[in-house]
């Protein structure tokens, strides 16, 4: 066998036996999208698994223990995958499953979409912060739980605001109805005198023209891209060579697909790619 051969064929296997990381990130509907599109601008090169819960749609309004056993049951899959980074791409399952999931798979690398906000309003001048959230991540009280531990100078407001995730996934963004829904909201009292909107909910970014439309003077804080940045920074610590140089590409899978959400990912987030249909028990 010539060197070149011999080096060419040594080439395949030392590949062949190089790990491809990927990233996996799962929700129960379309706002996780929100999060997989700010980290394909950032680590475009990361091959990815997106995984949609819609047949448990919406999580906000479950219980903790059905959110952390859906979770439980997505997160095995995504592992079965070859994914070892899981990004928690749902507040309510990040503030109900984000600690169990830890624990159970000790060997995945997880990032919830709650601390890097916290840290984010932490680090930041802020005085009186908004939050807009499901019932379960308000709920919870993760947000402000979090927060009081880094920071007692910024004041955070929770609001549950449990009709957005409906209104986006039946395809009313953008819609007068979704305008005054979100007025309404954004008129409460306990909202009086913030400076800036967290959005606790991966949907509600695809809400920021309309509340900036009702609220002018009030910054959206664009939670996506503080996630994906967090997750690039730790991608690059780990100084992961092996990957490929260009865009990898994304698998795309839901529990329950139908045709009315197929064409709300394609208007919405421009995604035509086949997503499979995983149901898990």
């Amino acid at each position: 066998m010539s060197k070149a051969h011999g080096g060419f064929l040594f080439g395949i296997l030392r590949r062949s036996m190089e790990k491809i990381h990927k990233i996996g990130l799962f929700d129960s509907g379309l706002g996780g999208l929100t999060v997989l599109k700010a980290l394909e601008d950032v680590l475009p090169q990361v091959p990815k698994i997106y995984y949609g819960d819609t047949l448990h749609l919406p999580y906000g309004d479950k219980s903790d223990e059905a959110i952390i056993g859906y979770s439980l049951r997505i997160v095995e899959f995504l592992r079965q995958q070859g994914c070892d980074v899981i990004v928690i791409a749902c507040n309510s399952a990040s503030a109900a499953a984000g600690a169990v999931l830890e624990q159970a798979f000790p060997s995945l690398r997880f990032v919830n979409v709650i601390d890097p906000v916290v840290e984010a309003l932490a680090n930041s001048n802020e005085k009186k912060v908004g939050l807009l959230g499901t019932r379960a991540t308000v709920r919870s009280e993760e947000y402000p739980r979090r927060l009081s531990v880094l920071s007692n100078t910024v004041e955070l407001v929770s609001l549950p605001t449990p009709l957005l995730v409906p209104l986006i996934e039946d395809g009313f963004l953008g819609s007068d109805i979704a305008e005054q829904v979100l007025r309404h909201y954004l008129n409460s009292p306990s909202f009086h005198g913030i400076s800036s909107i967290v959005p606790g909910c991966t949907h509600y970014p695809l809400l920021k023209e309309l509340a900036q439309k009702v609220l002018k003077d009030v910054r959206w804080i664009d939670a996506p891209e503080i996630v994906a940045a967090q997750v690039m920074q730790w991608w690059n610590s780990q100084s992961r060579l092996n990957q490929p140089t260009e865009h990898a590409g994304t698998q795309f899978f839901v529990s329950d697909k139908t045709e009315s959400f197929m064409d709300l990912a394609q208007a919405t987030f421009g995604i035509s790619a086949t997503w499979e249909t995983a149901v898990l028990s």
